[in-house]
Parts: structure tokens; sequence; C-alpha cells
């Protein structure tokens, strides 16, 4: 049963919730930046940023070794810094050199947020689930 709570969909899951996590801070900090003289936003290429993700392995945080496949990694990939992290410039007609446009970023910021939910309410109905396997081989014996 563990296998289907380390398995690669729940990794993936995890993964795409601190990714997504990791872009709404920049997007956040980009938006803080909005009078910031010079500033120029950042975000996170997604798509790439998850491809690496899922290339590290079980090895992405640095932390715990698995010495058995069936055993739960224990890893939050919080400390994990991906390297798809990029200077985006919007065009704008700002005199002071700021690249952030504040409608984009609260439409990219907004976007990310409810694929963050999408993404958290996926991981949740498959921890419903094995609640409900775990019950039932409760019940069962």
């Amino acid at each position: 049963m563990s296998s289907w709570i380390s398995d690669a969909t729940m990794q993936n899951l995890e993964r795409s919730l601190d990714l997504r996590l990791k872009r709404q801070e920049l997007l956040a900090s980009n938006m803080a930046n909005v009078d910031t003289p010079h500033y120029q936003p950042v975000d996170l290429a997604f798509e790439g940023a998850l491809a690496e993700a899922m290339e590290d392995g079980d090895t992405a945080a640095g932390g715990m070794h698995r010495t058995d496949a069936a055993h739960v990694t224990g890893e939050t990939g919080q400390d994990y810094t991906p390297s798809e992290v990029l200077e985006r410039p919007d065009v704008t007609n700002s005199l002071d050199g700021n690249g952030v446009d504040l409608d984009k970023e609260l439409t990219r910021f907004a976007e990310n947020k409810s694929r963050f939910e999408v993404t958290a309410e996926s991981t949740r109905r498959r921890f419903l689930v094995l609640n409900y396997v775990i019950q039932q081989l409760g019940q069962a014996q």
C-alpha cells in the first residue's frame, strides 16, 4: 500500500504543488515591486521546471534516500529551487524602466492559483481513496 502513496502520480502532484507555490511567490514579488525603478519581473517556466523536478527523482531536495522502493521518501520538495526561473520583461511604457504590468501579473496570479487548487483537490481525492481503503481493511479484520 505504501507504494500507492509514493507512486509516480503522487510524486508528480507533490512536485506540481511545490512549483505552483514557488511560482505564486515569484508573481507576488513582481506585484510587490510594481513601483520599483528598473525592476524586471521574473516567472517560472512551469512545464520545464516540472520536467526537471521529475528527472531529479527522489533526491530533488537533497535529503533522505530510500533504501527500499516501498518506503515513503519523506521529502517535501520545499527546498527545491528550479533552474527555470526566468526574467520576463513585459513591454511597458514605464518611464522608470519597471517592466511589471500589474494587470498581466494579476491574471497570471489568478490562473496559477486556480491550477494550484485543482492539483490540491486531486491530491485530496487520492488521500480520500486511501482513507477509504484503510477503513475497509480495518473493518474486514
